[in-house]
């Protein structure tokens, strides 16, 4: 092994160190440290008096690999104009990806636990196909999130009506003509265009048949994920009907789609902004709005399933990340 080789290893090596102790910081002060955490425990500890609750519980944890499931499918359809990879590397991709975004404002950084799982593949490439796959799950989010404002609202239903349906179609049209961010090429530098064509070029590699695919993918997961908060919900006793409790579920997730916020405030800022929303909804529907408190032990816990707890198996996972290639430079 000649010294640029003992580099490359060396570096690769104390690049993942760094990852895995960060990442065992930062759920260290999440899950240990933090206060939340603990009322959310103290929480489960005083309201569930029946073995029914702790059953519900168990259901929602266990809806989590399905959810991965899907999200993995999900990737490895993004990727397919780029390179094929088994579904076990691409389950193990989402792992190292939730890991990797929880240095991330609103996990943005999620992309770079994945792309480095390639073996052949563009990684520049694959960080755009993130955009399809982005833009799928924001579909799903935002349609049922702006539906969800009409039962907020009691004036200029119809106009608020037509404005929800005239952007949701507006969305849908510019997702399954995504090819057109190709021609925004036309903003790089000049000196660049010819080396940036191939990059803008991805767009056009998705037909609407894998597009759609996609896009039912991504309400797929939306639906499975709302569903455990409904499930976590009911387990904390919450007096909601499934659609009763999807309408404040939705404008929480809708509105947290727009604040920004890191893993390590995650917590916090989805506690107050649930908090608020199912508040406001349960004194509309005359219900107690004490009961927001455990909407709040609902959504932490709901997070620790399916992002604490994935993102320390995905750093258990970081060696098998390839930060240099044997044919890269």
């Amino acid at each position: 092994m000649n010294n640029k080789a003992k580099i490359i290893k060396f570096t690769e090596l104390t690049v993942k160190i760094a990852i895995v102790l960060l990442g065992v910081f930062v759920l260290y002060k999440k899950l240990i440290v933090n206060q939340d955490v603990n009322d959310v425990l103290l929480d489960i500890k005083t309201s569930f008096t029946s073995s029914s609750q702790f059953v519900i519980m168990i259901l929602a944890f266990l809806l989590v690999p399905i959810n991965i499931y899907l999200e993995g499918i999900k990737w490895k359809l993004q990727l397919k104009p780029i390179e094929y990879i088994s579904n076990c590397k691409s389950f193990i991709s989402i792992f190292t990806g939730i890991s990797a975004g929880m240095f991330f404002p609103n996990r943005m950084g999620n992309f770079l636990g994945r792309i480095f799982m390639l073996e052949k593949g563009d990684r520049i490439k694959a960080s755009l196909t993130t955009l399809v796959g982005g833009m799928a799950q924001m579909i799903a989010t935002v349609s049922i999130g702006l539906f969800s404002t009409l039962f907020f609202v009691e004036k200029h239903i119809i106009l608020i009506g037509i404005s929800v349906l005239s952007i949701i179609t507006l969305l849908i049209l510019m997702y399954f003509n995504i090819f057109l961010l190709r021609y925004f090429q036309f903003i790089i530098p000049k000196k660049f265009k010819e080396k940036t064509k191939d990059y803008f070029e991805i767009f056009s590699l998705y037909d609407k048949k894998e597009l759609l695919k996609i896009l039912i993918l991504s309400f797929a997961r939306y639906f499975l994920y709302t569903f455990q908060f409904v499930l976590l919900i009911w387990a904390f006793k919450i007096p909601l009907n499934y659609f009763n409790a999807m309408i404040p579920i939705s404008l929480t997730y809708l509105l947290m789609m727009i604040v920004p916020f890191i893993t390590i405030t995650e917590i916090a800022v989805r506690g107050s902004v649930s908090i608020m929303v199912f508040e406001n909804w349960l004194i509309m529907n005359d219900i107690n709005s004490s009961f927001g408190m455990m909407v709040f032990s609902a959504s932490s816990l709901l997070w620790i399933f399916n992002i604490a707890i994935p993102a320390l198996i995905g750093l258990f996972l970081t060696y098998r990340l390839n930060f240099f290639r044997k044919n890269e430079p």
